[in-house]
C-alpha cells in the first residue's frame, strides 16, 4: 500500500450527481467504464492495498468508507479507489483487499494525504507488511489479508528481481544511483501502469538511500 493521488472525477460522475435520486447501484454502464478507467489510471493499474496488477474486467471499486454505512459517500470519488478481486472464488481463507474487507472500517486511506499512509507502512525483508500503528497493522492483516501467502512470496519476488538488478554491476551503487532506480520504479511507463507491487520495490530503495 502507497499513498494514491487522487485526480479530477470523470466528468460523466460529475454529471450523474447533479441528477436527481443518483446513487452508485443505479450508475449507468458507460460511467461505471469511465469510472473504473480514472481509477485505474491515477494507481497505474495496480491495486489500492496489495498493490498487485489489475485491469477494468477484473476489478473492484472500493468504497473506503463502505456505502451501507456512509450513504452519502457512494458517489464521492475520493472514497473510491480501484482493487483486485481479491481472490473471489477461491477459500474464504485466502480473500484479501476489498473482498474480504466488505464494510469494515479501515483506520487509514491510501488516498487521504492527511493520514499519511507512506509513513505508516514497512515492507520487511521477508515480503511482510506491517505498520508500527497497532490497529492498523492489525487491519492490515485481519481486514485486508495483505501477508496472505501469495502476496507476501509476490512482494518478496519483486524486492529479490530489484536487488539482482542491483548486483549486476560491480561495486556499491551510488545514492544518485538509486535515487534514480526509485524515479523509474515510481513511474509509470507508456501503458501508464506501475510495476505490480512496487510499493515494497520503493521502500527497499528509500531505505538504502537514507542510510
Amino acid at each position: 500500500m502507497r499513498q494514491i493521488t487522487k485526480s479530477r472525477e470523470p466528468q460523466s460522475l460529475t454529471q450523474y450527481k447533479q441528477q436527481g435520486h443518483a446513487s452508485y447501484a443505479g450508475l449507468p454502464q458507460q460511467m461505471r467504464t469511465d469510472l473504473k478507467n480514472s481509477l485505474l489510471t491515477e494507481q497505474g493499474m495496480v491495486c489500492a492495498y496489495c498493490m498487485q496488477r489489475i485491469k477494468s474486467t477484473a476489478m473492484r471499486v472500493e468504497h473506503w468508507a463502505s456505502q451501507d454505512e456512509h450513504p452519502g459517500l457512494q458517489l464521492s470519488y475520493s472514497n473510491m479507489l480501484a482493487c483486485c478481486t481479491g481472490n473471489e472464488g477461491q477459500p474464504k481463507d485466502t480473500y484479501t483487499c476489498d473482498k474480504l474487507k466488505g464494510n469494515d472500517p479501515l483506520t487509514y486511506s491510501p488516498a487521504k494525504p492527511l493520514d499519511r499512509v507512506d509513513s505508516r507502512i514497512r515492507y520487511l525483508d521477508n515480503g511482510k507488511i506491517k505498520s508500527t500503528n497497532v490497529a492498523f497493522d492489525t487491519e492490515l492483516n485481519q481486514v485486508l489479508n495483505l501477508n496472505e501467502t501469495r502476496l507476501v512470496a509476490n512482494r518478496r519476488a519483486a524486492v529479490d528481481a530489484l536487488k539482482d538488478r542491483l548486483a549486476r554491476r560491480a561495486g556499491a551503487r551510488t545514492k544518485d544511483q538509486l535515487r534514480a532506480y526509485l524515479a523509474e520504479v515510481t513511474s509509470k511507463n507508456a501503458k501508464n501502469q506501475l510495476k505490480p507491487f512496487w510499493g515494497a520495490m520503493a521502500y527497499y530503495l528509500e531505505k538504502r538511500i537514507n542510510r
